[in-house]
């Protein structure tokens, strides 16, 4: 999978103001929900989705649904699929499309309406995108690269107009979760632009470099569940405002925060308190070591300065001891609270002298050498970083350096593994704890800690292929408790979304890859 660097440190502030503007009554009255977005989506077509395009993420999931939709808790539910089976193989998945299931111009949606748009998505010499996530279905990665040139091959099938088959490469239990991913939605064969027909809870009525309207679609399967009647996405391009978070304070949109735009809290003083919230989405900044350079090659020095690292310390909104975030699903509930991250190793300097102590004996040295820490330029990496060596020297009298560097350099030296100690982040590829746990399979192209488990290797393979959600969770609670207890990284928090939102407005939420959610939002 795809590494998605993160370059914002996010500090939980509190904030104090005046009450928006009235223009808010008489929005929540007609169920218009208006959201300011600094910056509007241009194109509207699933596959052209790309890392970091959350803004553009959270318009496409209210016009588009795939065979399956993911619920509030993350949790991969019948979408235009009213139910699918699993053959015996594991690999071969039989869904059974909705008997009402409709595009937004009434037309019946057919079973090879996906299979068009999984053509159109896998198109020899496409930009990648996102479409590697598509690569779980046999022949999609040959047939983008070209080295298939028949899709009939691919395994992808219309039986008939209401079933679709669908063959993978391999037994994947999370692959309902790859189905709620913008890439495997559907697209009408009939629209002449992008968005022109669409198929989820809302359709596009008009757009222009300042607002984006979208409207209930009445053709939609569950369209008795949508409350909201309008949506409005709003631009402050050609505004009397400067910014969406000024929008808010004047009263000119009912939400602000999450996907691409952030809160600009220089407005802190015109903000209520009650307006101000924030929500977690998965990404996870982090340390990690580089298990072929020594020292760090000893386990018993790297757990040392792990152990030397007090999070509580540390101004964050939601401090990190494992790996895996907030907001991915486990098998009843999200992951982490059903394993919490609470019961890994926390801070302790005592026992991070005596393992040092002990660590340095092994490595015949009597003090540790000074190193640096590799860090992209950013203000925030470094005010981060600087804790860290700050802790590292207090309680253990090491010496650490901030080596920053432009993000091409960085990033050339991480792939390289020409570092000692690196800052790290990594954003989930879809809602499954495997996106995170996968990265550190030793087959994996993202790990570059040089750390090999064997029995890490098995633990994510074995839950991979396991359908019993419970079961899944508990191998990899077991597989993440052994990336801690070897001290291969050192988590430092878990990033967050800063909201400005009316406190009547319900059902709109961050998801877990930091977009919007609002297709079941409502004034309360």
């Amino acid at each position: 999978m795809r590494k998605v660097w993160l370059a914002a440190l996010v500090i939980l502030l509190a904030v104090l103001g005046s009450v928006p503007g009235s223009g808010i009554a008489a929005a929540a009255e007609q169920q218009v929900l208006r959201i300011g977005m600094d910056e509007l989506p241009i194109l509207l077509d699933p596959p052209s989705i790309e890392a970091g395009d959350q803004d553009k993420a959270s318009v496409i999931k209210a016009l588009y649904e795939g065979l399956v939709r993911l619920d509030k808790n993350g949790k991969p539910v019948p979408g235009v699929a009213q139910s699918w089976t699993v053959g015996e193989d594991g690999k071969t998945y039989t869904f059974k499309l909705r008997a009402n299931a409709k595009w937004s111009n009434g037309k019946k949606l057919k079973a090879a309406d996906f299979v068009y748009a999984w053509k159109q998505a896998l198109t020899p010499g496409r930009e990648a995108g996102y479409l590697y996530k598509m690569y779980y279905v046999a022949g999609a990665e040959n047939y983008h690269t070209g080295k298939l040139k028949d899709f009939a091959k691919v395994g992808v099938k219309a039986i008939n107009d209401s079933t679709l088959q669908v063959t993978l490469t391999g037994k994947y239990a999370y692959f309902p979760s790859l189905l709620a991913e913008p890439v495997y939605f559907p697209v009408s064969q009939e629209a002449k632009e992008a968005a022109g027909i669409t198929n989820g809870p809302f359709q596009l009525q008009s757009r222009s470099i300042t607002e984006i309207k979208l409207v209930k679609n009445p053709y939609y399967y569950g369209a008795a569940t949508i409350r909201l009647s309008e949506v409005v996405l709003l631009s402050p391009l050609g505004q009397k405002w400067k910014n969406s978070t000024e929008a808010f304070v004047s009263g000119q949109v009912d939400w602000v925060g999450g996907g691409n735009t952030p809160v600009d809290l220089t407005y802190e003083a015109q903000i209520d308190e009650d307006d101000f919230t924030y929500a977690p989405y998965a990404s996870t900044y982090y340390y990690q070591f580089n298990l072929k350079q020594k020292p760090f090659s000893n386990i018993n020095i790297r757990k040392a300065l792990a152990l030397a690292i007090d999070q509580d310390e540390m101004p964050m909104a939601i401090p990190a001891y494992g790996f895996v975030p907030w907001t991915l699903f486990g098998s009843k509930a999200q992951y982490r609270a059903e394993v919490s991250d609470t019961a890994f190793d926390r801070s302790n300097t005592n026992k991070a002298k005596e393992l040092l102590a002990k660590g340095l004996k092994q490595e015949g040295l009597s003090a540790l050498p000074p190193f640096s820490i590799h860090v992209n330029e950013g203000k925030a990496h470094a005010a981060v970083t600087t804790m860290v060596a700050e802790q590292w020297k207090e309680k253990l009298g090491i010496t650490a350096t901030i080596e920053s560097q432009k993000w091409e350099s960085y990033l050339a030296k991480r792939l390289s593994g020409s570092y000692q100690v690196t800052r790290a982040g990594w954003t989930a590829d879809y809602n499954d704890p495997a996106t995170f746990l996968n990265f550190f399979s030793t087959d994996s192209a993202d790990n570059d800690s040089g750390w090999s488990n064997k029995t890490y290797d098995q633990l994510v393979k074995q839950a991979e292929q396991t359908f019993d959600a419970a079961k899944r969770v508990q191998l990899y609670a077991k597989a993440e408790q052994l990336l801690m207890k070897e001290a291969v990284i050192i988590p430092v928090y878990n990033y967050i979304a800063d909201i400005l939102r009316d406190p009547r407005i319900g059902g709109v939420y961050i998801d877990y890859d930091g977009s919007i959610a609002f297709s079941r939002g409502y004034w309360k």
